[in-house]
Formats: structure tokens, sequence, C-alpha cells
């Protein structure tokens, strides 16, 4: 498979995507934030103040989503430039780049869960299998254990090991594939959207499977990629989507957010099976948007704090549970309850988890990342 001749590849470098990542990795704290709100103050949501922000910020969680999305649109696209650009897709250099990005933080999150809290904590327990957690199969845990844990920082890895599983597979897919010049990757997109549907279709009364398991979510991940090829190949509807007026896209942006909010009454009953679907078109019409976007409304990447912020988004999102479960520990044992909490435990949670992802960065992923193989 290869770009059209003569076809100009976009750079790989995309703008306004590390902005975007931190906006999601923020979105799913605001989203665990307002859950543990909601543990210190019982009944709090007969506030209607509250009320109204938590029906926002439950919608949080879809940070994850858009996750999967950018993901699934970036490795795709990387991969084909590769092929395009040398001739070849370098499997080695691939799952040394992965790893080198993901497993630290993972394994760092993944040992204080198991080893280190337990030493530290009397009251800790988990009933999480750490065998799971070190094949990348935390999303399978969740499935079986989730529900009965209350150690909830052990559940930020899932998504991690959702796209550690998509990474292995794409790239054992498509090493052997791209040398066929007759393959078509759209239709292997095409197969297993359909697969996906059909897996949620069958398991819509399982709460847990739709949520976690592989099969479920990847359509996120799938229409990235769908994303990512058409952008490679040069189909004339990305040129057309980021060519749109700026009323055509404050519409757009007004009508995905909308869903968004009321998507667990627009997605009630056999409609859940094409929420992610949905979903992830509207994602995908964010990240085209802003990376290639000639009429923007505006661009997330013009604010400098947000640039900045992305390149720790990756640790910024595994770390925070951690902050928050410690932050719970000590305000159950040293503070009165008090409506002063709910800024405080804001702040001091947010403050946190900015300095635990900004020392990761610094001290352990930025030098690890310096040790990739370059094309």
């Amino acid at each position: 498979m290869s770009n059209p001749t003569g076809q100009k590849i976009t750079p790989a470098y995309f703008p306004n995507l590390d902005a975007l990542r931190f906006l999601a990795a923020f979105s799913v704290f605001v989203f665990h934030y307002f859950r543990d709100i909601r543990s210190f103050y019982p009944g709090i949501e007969s506030n209607r103040l509250f009320d109204v922000l938590l029906v926002v910020a439950d919608k949080g969680g879809l940070g994850v989503n858009f996750f999967f999305v950018l993901s699934g649109f970036l490795i795709t696209y990387l991969i084909l430039c590769e092929k395009q650009r040398t001739g070849h897709f370098s499997l080695r250099k691939f799952l040394i780049r992965r790893t080198l990005r993901i497993w630290p933080v993972y394994f760092v999150v993944v040992a204080i869960g198991f080893l280190l809290f337990p030493v530290l904590f009397d009251s800790y327990h988990t009933v999480h299998n750490p065998t799971l957690y070190l094949f990348f199969l935390a999303n399978f845990d969740e499935i079986y254990h989730g529900a009965n844990d209350s150690v909830n920082f052990l559940t930020a890895p899932w998504s991690v090991a959702v796209e550690e599983q998509f990474y292995l597979f794409w790239s054992l897919a498509l090493f052997p594939l791209l040398k066929i010049k007759t393959f078509r990757l759209e239709y292997l997109i095409l197969v297993l959207y359909l697969a996906s549907f059909y897996f949620r279709w069958i398991n819509l009364d399982n709460e847990r499977v739709i949520y976690y398991h592989t099969f479920s979510v990847c359509q996120d991940i799938l229409t990235g990629a769908f994303i990512g090829l058409s952008l490679f190949n040069g189909k004339r509807w990305i040129s057309a989507l980021t060519n749109l007026p700026k009323w055509s896209l404050v519409l757009i942006y007004l009508a995905g957010f909308l869903i968004c909010l009321g998507k667990n009454k627009i997605f009630a009953g056999d409609l859940q099976v094409t929420e992610r679907f949905v979903l992830s078109l509207f994602f995908g019409f964010i990240i085209l948007d802003q990376s290639l976007g000639k009429n923007s409304v505006i661009k997330a990447g013009k604010f400098k704090l947000l640039n900045d912020a992305g390149k720790i988004s990756y640790g910024f999102y595994m770390y925070h549970l951690i902050v928050m479960f410690v932050l719970c520990r000590l305000i159950e044992t040293y503070l009165p309850t008090g409506y002063y909490l709910i800024p405080l435990y804001f702040l001091v949670s947010l403050a946190g988890t900015v300095l635990c992802a900004a020392l990761s960065y610094k001290f352990m992923e930025a030098p690890l990342l310096k040790l990739k193989p370059k094309d």
C-alpha cells in the first residue's frame, strides 16, 4: 500500500495534539474528582449547582475514548508514512519505540499498586490480579475483579493495556500485510468494525464487558486508524472537512458536545451498540480540525501552558488516581469534614499530579525516549 504518486505527505508532527492530550487527561481527572467528592459528601447531588456540574463532569471519562481515537490515528498514519518513506515498516523499531514510551510509567503504577502500597498502608488490600497486569491484560482484570475492588488507582492502566494490545496486533498484522501490493487496509478495518459491532450486540447486557473489553472499545481505535489511512491517501473528504467554514465548525462542535452530554439517554437500549462509533467520529473530527483545519475557531495549541502540559499528559493520566488515593487517606485521617475540602482537594490533587507527572517525565520518561531508534 502506498500513497498516490506525487501526493504530498503531511508532516508526521501534528500541531495542537499535545494540548488535546492534556485536555483529555484533565477531563478524566475531573471525572474522578467529582466521584470522590460524592463519597465525601453523600447526598450532595441534591444541590442544584453540583448536580449541573456533575452532568458535565460525569462525561469526563470520554477522555479515554479520545485517547483511543488519537492512538489509532497516529500509529496508523506513522506506520504508513514509514513504509512510504523507507520502503518498509520496521516491526522491531516500532515495538522498541512503543515499549520505551508505554512500559516505564505503566510498570511504576503496577509496582506501586502491588508492591509498595501493601507495605505502606496496613489496611490496603486489592483483589486485582498482578499477573494480568504484567501481561497488559488489565482491562480483563477490570471485567473480572474491578467491581469488587476499592483500589481505584489500579483502574487507570486498563486503557493503556488496550492500547498496548492494539499496538501489538496492529504491528504484527501490518508488518506482513503491507508487503502485499494488493492489500487494502480499509477492508481490514471494515471487517474489524463489523466484528466489534457484533461483539457489542451480543454483550449488551454486560456493562463491564461493553466498557472494558478490547473487542468492544476497539471501535474508537479503528475510527482513528481509518482517519489516519484516509489522510495518508489524500482523500477528498479530509480536505473538505479541514476547509469547512467557521459557522459549520461551530455547529459540529455544538452538536458533538450535546451528544456527549446526552449520551446516556441517546444511546440507551439497543442503540448502545453504536455509542462508541458515533462518539469516535466526533473525536476524529476534533483531531483533524485542531491539527489540519484551515478555519478553526480556536486552536488548543495556542495556549502554551496546554502545549507544555501535553508533554506530561501520559504521566498525568496514570498518576492522578494514585495522588487522589493518598490524599483521601490523609483527609480521612487528619482533616475534619467540611465544604472547604471541595476546592482544597481539587487544588492539592491537581498540583500533586502535575508534580508527579513532571518529575516522572524529566527523570524517567524523557531520558528513555532519547533511546528510541530513528527511522
